[in-house]
């Protein structure tokens, strides 16, 4: 499983800002950023779950780096 977890990390990092840039190019009254929090202003939509998806894929590429040390 520590072999694993690294690259379900940057699966799910990758996942969230793919599924973010596509309703990011939709025109929506309101953006749902994480969990029950929603916006109407899709730039902080953008902002908020970018930020999301890059500490998925920045801690995802940290472990993995740590695994090849190993």
């Amino acid at each position: 499983m520590k072999k694993a977890l690294p690259f379900i990390y940057i699966s799910f990092g990758f996942f969230i800002l793919v599924g973010t840039l596509f309703q990011f190019f939709q025109h929506q009254e309101v953006y749902r950023v994480l969990f029950n929090f929603e916006t109407t202003n899709k730039y902080i939509f953008l902002l908020v779950r970018i930020a999301f998806a890059s500490w998925f894929l920045f801690d995802g590429v940290k472990r993995l780096k740590q695994h090849k040390e190993d």
